[in-house]
């Protein structure tokens, strides 16, 4: 009996190999994924962002300190006014955030969501052009080589959608605040487009500014449904209520009075839409394009087969770049 007792277990000893190989993984996993810098770091080491900070830059500076130092080169003195090298500045950093994924740990820092986020809102116009449909002269300017460039109109700059400006939207919005902010920007930009169109105006006349400005939103449609899917149930609903507390009428489920369009009809139409986010919630969002578009016409007084022609153009392209962010994203 005692010889039965001491004799070796074969079985024992493949458990406790296997229990040394896994626990050797997990110890060089660990030790690979820890030696990462983080996505501040790599941005912040990247020699374009060096040179786009000029004296404001310091090897040694925080998070927080980087997302000030970034807005600081990019944004001017009054919303969306620009010079040159604060474009150029603009699109060297998204460059870096956007090539910073590839070497950092995990996604951008908290610390330079919000900030990227209100950047990237104070280009709105270049944003919209960047993330709806694209222009000829920003498709042929998004190349990284090609430069911030001015013409009659004033500062422009482009980056490519699919490999820059997607990942760094995407990586901003995991913050919901900053999902806002740039969400918020779009709405305006489409707003003053649909004011600027011709009441008169017959066919792809009538739904183009409306149709660019829903194509955008469509995208940022995508970027929320990969968010929300990335979270989880419990963390993505939590994210969705934070956004939507944003963008309602007064940010807090209240109501705000809209202006009348005769005195602010941009700010009518947006008034509008976010009196539609705090009544409807997230289905405000899905129709954004087609709801800030049924209000100009509403206001403007287009009626008939032109405007019901335009409306299912804007619905169904904001519907398509939705599914197409999502594409590119998986």
């Amino acid at each position: 009996m005692s010889e039965r007792r001491g004799r070796p277990r074969p079985w024992l000893l493949v458990l406790a190999l296997l229990l040394v190989c896994l626990l050797g993984a997990g110890v060089a996993w660990f030790v690979r994924d820890s030696s990462r810098p983080s996505s501040c770091e790599v941005v912040r080491n990247d020699a374009r962002v060096e040179k786009a900070l000029g004296d404001r830059y310091d090897e040694g500076m925080a998070c927080a300190e980087l997302g000030a130092a970034v807005k600081a080169v990019t944004m001017g003195q009054a919303p969306g006014k620009h010079s040159l090298g604060q474009a150029q500045a603009m699109k060297d950093v998204l460059l870096a955030v956007a090539e910073s994924a590839d070497e950092a740990d995990g996604g951008l820092d908290a610390g330079l969501r919000l900030p990227l986020g209100q950047v990237l809102a104070d280009y709105r116009a270049d944003l919209q052009e960047n993330m709806g449909l694209t222009s000829a002269a920003y498709v042929r300017s998004g190349l990284p080589t090609k430069p911030a460039w001015e013409d009659g109109a004033g500062v422009h700059v482009s980056v490519d959608w699919k490999t820059t400006l997607l990942p760094v939207v995407r990586a901003v919005s995991e913050d919901p605040g900053a999902y806002a902010v740039i969400r918020d920007a779009l709405t305006l930009q489409g707003a003053e487009g649909l004011v600027a169109t011709e009441p008169d105006s017959t066919g792809s006349e009538l739904s183009a500014p409306a149709a660019r400005s829903a194509w955008a939103l469509g995208n940022l449609d995508g970027v929320a449904a990969d968010v929300v899917r990335d979270l989880g149930k419990n963390r993505g609903q939590e994210w969705q209520a934070a956004v939507l507390a944003e963008l309602s009428a007064a940010g807090d489920g209240g109501k705000t009075a809209i202006p009348a369009f005769s005195e602010d009809a941009a700010g009518h139409l947006v008034a509008r839409w976010r009196a539609d986010v705090n009544d409807k919630g997230a289905e405000a969002l899905e129709s954004q394009g087609a709801s800030l578009f049924g209000a100009w016409c509403d206001a403007v007084r287009v009626t008939g087969d032109d405007r019901e022609a335009a409306r299912e153009r804007v619905e169904s392209g904001q519907k398509a770049a939705r599914r197409e962010a999502l594409a590119y994203l998986d």
